[in-house]
């Protein structure tokens, strides 16, 4: 089966997982529970996470559910129980904020979200003028490559992290404000090995036409480096996806 495919699938099984699991949890069940200051919406606040049990054995989550302003997360046991957690929250245009937890038994299983604004930088980019036929989005997401540092998982991938979307011009030029992210106070001890990574979208359709590949000069594995200003980036078109495929961030 070809790998975008199996990705796709993945990505419809997460998704189902999700909604069923939004209906079925309650409040009650969550082994840790995140708190959202206003004027953050707690359904804007992404988060990432990893369990523990106490055999050590680590395995990944993505069963948080918000409700007015918190976040409760939950745990795909499959018989085993959560000794720890290690949470990482982004929300739009916040600093990045991280929970850990060495102790459900005995700990809150609580946190704070606030958000703390970063400054932003402007982003601009050309894609190939053979996409132009119809009225096209280009969307950023940010691959949180230095996740498998912070949970302790070497060589993870994790899903990445929704940043914004713009509109391409006829010309085939784009412009779009994207976070600072190199101003996280967390970016010299943690976050710096990050990139971002951008799909060509069909915005009468809403699908995914494709990915687009920075300039080796500029790039990661195909995706834009991070950093605190950037050329006009001349985009090509990396790679056809499926229907709204996600492609997994490379490791």
């Amino acid at each position: 089966m070809p790998s975008v495919v199996r990705t796709l699938l993945l990505f419809t099984i997460v998704s189902l997982a999700q909604t069923f699991l939004a209906a079925q949890t309650s409040a009650d069940d969550a082994i840790f529970t995140i708190s959202v200051a206003a004027p953050t919406s707690a359904k804007d606040v992404q988060v990432r996470y990893f369990l523990t049990d106490e055999s050590g054995t680590r395995w990944s989550s993505t069963e948080a559910r918000a409700k007015d302003d918190k976040i409760f997360v939950h745990a795909d046991t499959s018989g085993r129980t959560p000794k720890t957690i290690s949470a990482i929250a982004y929300g739009p245009g916040c600093q990045f904020v991280t929970f850990t937890s060495e102790d459900l038994a005995t700990s809150s299983r609580q946190g704070d979200f606030q958000c703390v604004k970063l400054p932003t930088v402007e982003l601009r980019g050309t894609v190939p003028n053979s996409q132009h036929q119809q009225q096209l989005d280009v969307e950023s997401m940010y691959v949180v490559r230095w996740a498998g540092k912070f949970f302790g998982v070497p060589g993870v991938s994790i899903s990445p992290l929704a940043v914004t979307r713009t509109a391409v011009q006829s010309d085939g030029t784009f412009a779009m404000e994207v976070p600072d992210f190199t101003a996280d106070p967390i970016w010299n001890s943690l976050s710096s090995d990050a990139t971002l990574m951008f799909f060509l979208i069909d915005r009468a359709t809403g699908h995914r036409l494709g990915g687009l590949k920075a300039p080796a000069a500029l790039a990661k594995n195909g995706n834009l480096k991070v950093a605190a200003s950037y050329p006009v980036v001349a985009f090509s078109i990396h790679r056809p996806t499926q229907t709204n495929d996600v492609i997994k961030p490379a490791k």
